[in-house]
């Protein structure tokens, strides 16, 4: 769980998502990037290295939201 919500790191995960995705839907693109990076902070800090976790949680979301 993120401790502080409103960390720079949370919202840099956040810019990020929000810059490579191309959605219309505005809430979409805010509720895709949170859980996207509630998604990354859970399994880095299980142990999993950045790119597994950045891998591992882009395939999440793009499953849930069908994304391509």
């Amino acid at each position: 769980e993120i401790r502080n919500k409103d960390s720079v790191i949370n919202k840099f995960c956040i810019a990020t998502i929000k810059s490579k995705l191309d959605i219309e839907n505005k809430q979409n693109e805010n509720e895709i990037s949170d859980f996207t990076c509630k998604c990354f902070f859970k399994k880095y800090n299980s142990g999993s290295s950045l790119k597994s976790s950045r891998a591992y949680c882009r395939d999440k979301a793009s499953e849930k939201y069908n994304l391509k």
